[in-house]
């Protein structure tokens, strides 16, 4: 079967009624009812009952209707997959950039990347890292900056120079006696965030609880945690700066620094290429005019779309 009687069963499905899923599908009455007679032959038993109201699925064709679904799906996908390959000029790279990192790097690297790919349509994209580990395995993202060490089975390069400083912090005097900090209402990183083995480590650092009848929540969200400290006067990790600009008071005599890698989700992305978004230093990259490059795209040309 192909696709387009497929699509023109599912209009059947859709609209119970042999002449209004005909007009839709371009055809008469008898080619469609035709080609519904000829699957269900096929098949070996009916997709649907007919009545004088119309025709609606017996509970062969309510069971096989999500497949059909499906692979219409996965048939549109894959058209528009060709589509893609067939303009390469055309094609999209989509970026999940980190909020946990300073504007001013997000915004350097938007200008990195356009330069490295100048034949791709940008798409990009704002979240933390679990977020963005999210988007690139549900919605295929290309490429993700994310916090914290390797993840298995997803190929990353580290950015050199670059660093997330997390620290202990709380609502607190900075001269509160750990005993009392100590009792403190724990935001613990969920086991997969970025922050949790830091945060194991800070409690190994005598500067936390470990009591089983400690109060806690766990919390998979640098903004989440950061209300959670404030609404319940709580303690948590987040990063120096994010604890600096709520006001949070920090833990002195402990801090954690974590690398920042950039994941690759596209094995067709040339790793030439990658090598040259990672390596280039922060500090260049004012100093490289997008303009000199060779077949460059004029401002017009280069299409960025931002989404928070």
């Amino acid at each position: 079967m192909d696709s387009r009687t497929l699509r023109n069963l599912m209009r059947i499905v859709q609209t119970g009624s042999l002449s209004a899923a005909a007009e839709h599908s371009c055809l008469t009455v008898q080619a469609l009812a035709a080609q519904l007679n000829k699957v269900e032959e096929q098949f070996g038993f009916r997709l649907f009952r007919r009545s004088n109201k119309g025709l609606t699925l017996t509970p062969q064709g309510t069971e096989l209707t999500p497949y059909m679904d499906r692979v219409l799906i996965a048939t549109r996908q894959m058209e528009e997959k060709v589509e893609t390959l067939k303009a390469p000029g055309q094609r999209t790279l989509k970026v999940a950039l980190n909020t946990t990192l300073a504007p001013d790097f997000n915004r350097r690297m938007i200008g990195r990347l356009i330069e490295v790919f100048p034949d791709y349509q940008m798409e990009f994209s704002y979240a933390e890292s679990m977020e963005n580990l999210s988007k690139l395995k549900n919605e295929d993202f290309d490429l993700a900056v994310l916090i914290g060490p390797q993840r298995p089975g997803l190929p990353s390069l580290v950015l050199p120079d670059v660093q997330v400083q997390v620290v202990g912090a709380h609502c607190g005097q900075e001269n509160d006696p750990l005993t009392l900090l100590g009792n403190k209402f724990q935001v613990r990183p969920a086991e997969d965030c970025p922050y949790s083995h830091s945060f194991l480590r800070f409690l190994d650092a005598g500067l936390g609880n470990h009591e089983n009848g400690q109060r806690m929540i766990y919390s998979c969200s640098e903004t989440l945690t950061l209300s959670l400290i404030t609404q319940m006067d709580g303690v948590g990790m987040v990063s120096r700066e994010a604890a600096q600009k709520n006001g949070l008071t920090i833990f002195p005599g402990f801090e954690d620094f974590l690398e920042v890698r950039l994941a690759v989700n596209n094995p067709n992305l040339s790793g030439q290429a990658l090598n040259e978004v990672v390596d280039l230093p922060l500090h260049e990259r004012a100093e490289r005019n997008v303009r000199s490059r060779p077949n460059r795209h004029t401002e017009k040309e280069v299409f960025a779309e931002i989404r928070t």
